[in-house]
């Protein structure tokens, strides 16, 4: 299914030079958040696949959630067997041919990310990983791992999404965050702008941790997940001050991964983030 997607990003997108390339129509879902009939394109398709499959499972793709909503910030998911889709993370990079674009799948029992797969189309990179399968995390079919050598800002390369939200008090609050880090004396600083990717990256050992407040939704980190626990990583939620794992809940949510070292130092720097979702 996820091969299948990208097949399908592929078709709207003309390779080289900006937006003007990109052949998909693009809506404003609210702010700057973007969304394109590629977007829906993909999840009709994905989710159908699914379905074929596994009748009987529920299906949650993020654009059908944007319309008709199955429920509100932070309320948990549905326990049984569900399929969260996400079927273009990093749809403004889509917009703008800039490559960082990814397909999320993941699989969940018992509330919990059990199998996930992400797919960049445009780098041909293929992540996958199943909770417990022994295989680990596998990127094109080989294993592997987090970035294990950094334990603090000061040898780790973060990668933080900022995302669409354009309100003073979040903008002050994520722009003081980042000046936290700097002073604290952070290697260096990414913002690519697709969780799913940013996920993978930190299970390949590509970025030492990511960290955002405000992720777009459980569709964005369901499968990255996955992925960063079977490649020896820990994944918190970033508003918990006693590390405590992620748990899938609708709305937006703020995250923290990598090695649990880096994890802890960055979450040290960084203090609780105080902006609330809920109320904005």
């Amino acid at each position: 299914a996820a091969l299948k997607a990208g097949e399908i990003i592929r078709s709207y997108s003309a390779g080289a030079g900006g937006r003007s390339k990109n052949s998909a129509a693009v809506c404003v879902k609210s702010g700057v958040d973007l969304v394109t009939e590629a977007d829906t394109h993909v999840e009709r398709v994905v989710k159908q696949m699914i379905k074929d499959a596994f009748p009987e499972d529920i299906i949650i793709g993020e654009e059908e959630q944007a319309e008709c909503p199955m429920a509100g910030q932070d309320e948990p998911f549905p326990s049984g067997r569900v399929w969260c889709v996400d079927p273009i993370d990093g749809t403004t990079n889509f917009v703008h041919n800039y490559p960082f674009v990814a397909v999320s799948i993941g699989f969940m029992k018992g509330s919990i990310p059990r199998v996930g797969v992400v797919y960049n189309p445009f780098t041909n990179s293929l992540y996958e990983a199943a909770e417990g399968s022994g295989a680990g995390t596998l990127l094109n079919n080989q294993p592997v791992r987090i970035d294990s050598d950094a334990a603090s800002v000061e040898d780790c390369l973060l990668v933080n999404n900022i995302g669409h939200y354009r309100h003073d008090d979040f903008v002050d609050e994520s722009t003081d965050r980042v000046k936290k880090w700097l002073r604290a004396g952070l290697r260096g600083y990414r913002a690519s702008g697709s969780a799913a990717q940013n996920l993978a990256h930190v299970a390949s050992g590509q970025v030492s941790c990511y960290y955002e407040h405000g992720y777009g939704g459980p569709w964005d980190v369901c499968a990255g997940m996955v992925l960063v626990r079977e490649a020896g990583g820990v994944v918190w939620d970033a508003r918990e001050e006693d590390g405590s794992d992620l748990k899938m809940r609708f709305g937006k949510g703020s995250v923290c991964a990598g090695g649990k070292r880096v994890v802890e130092d960055v979450l040290r720097v960084a203090g609780k983030p105080t902006f609330n979702f809920s109320k904005s």
